[in-house]
């Protein structure tokens, strides 16, 4: 199949997935919900969460704090393209693996907000200048390749249950890689970009050291 063939198919699959990506994006936003409830209703000391963070981001915060903006969106752009394929792959489990991450992700973006609220800055302003100039990006990419696990996990289960057929579940991982390649890492990419430029500069500017973790 020739490549305007295989473009042109992509709206074809994302039309076809909506369910999916639907269910995706209230399992980011249930766990983002719950997080920042969660952190709200109960205001602990968060040098817990500090821990958290730094286990997650520390080692790559600290090897990027010598390299230039390329060095370093290269680096959050492998980072998140791990990520991306371990929800894909971690859909041949059914479809579980990619539903745990995306609630457990949402989540941590929630605690993070809350522990925000928590500290005094303005809730909007955070979202507005720490999560939306590449979140538009990324959170996108996320919430398709969480889509791509969880639908072919489904298929696999319905193969499982004599419901698909073989061919079926072919189609299905060529979709799933095709969409992955075409959307998902080009999302991640122009996110990984943002991230390091626009969102980095815009949280040094305008919050500065102002939010610490206890």
């Amino acid at each position: 199949m020739r490549a305007p063939a295989l473009l042109a198919r992509v709206p074809k699959i994302l039309r076809a997935s909506r369910r999916y990506i639907f269910f995706t994006s209230i399992l980011f936003v249930t766990g983002v919900v719950f997080g920042y409830a969660a952190f709200r209703r109960h205001p602990v000391d968060s040098s817990w969460l500090f821990f958290l963070l730094d286990q997650k981001f520390g080692p790559m915060a600290r090897a990027m704090s010598t390299m230039h903006v390329t060095g370093m969106a290269g680096m959050v752009f492998w980072n998140n393209l791990k990520t991306a394929g371990l929800l894909v792959a971690g859909g041949v489990a059914f479809g579980v693996l990619p539903m745990i991450m995306v609630f457990l992700n949402g989540l941590l973006v929630g605690m993070v907000s809350g522990d925000v609220a928590r500290q005094g800055f303005g809730l909007v302003p955070f979202i507005l200048i720490g999560i939306l100039p590449h979140g538009m990006f990324e959170i996108p990419g996320y919430i398709i390749g969480g889509t791509l696990g969880i639908r072919l996990g489904f298929n696999i289960l319905g193969y499982q249950r004599g419901r698909q057929q073989g061919r079926g579940i072919r189609a299905v991982i060529l979709d799933t890689l095709l969409v992955l390649a075409v959307v998902v890492v080009p999302l991640l990419m122009a996110g990984s970009l943002v991230e390091v430029t626009v969102t980095r500069h815009l949280v040094e500017w305008v919050m500065g050291g102002a939010l610490r973790w206890h």
